[in-house]
């Protein structure tokens, strides 16, 4: 909830997919890439399971 550890950079490569269509709908995609950097190694957590 601090804010600030972590800086977004948004791509500049967004694309449009096509996934598929029928004769009343086409169906596409978006996608952009996107990166986190962190600012301190303290920002980052590791997410684990207790599942086997």
């Amino acid at each position: 909830m601090r804010g600030g550890e972590y800086t977004l950079h948004l791509g500049q490569d967004l694309s449009v997919g096509y996934l598929s269509h029928d004769a009343a709908q086409i169906q596409l995609y978006l996608e952009e890439s996107l990166t986190f950097i962190p600012h301190t190694a303290e920002t980052g957590i590791a997410l684990t399971s207790d599942k086997a």
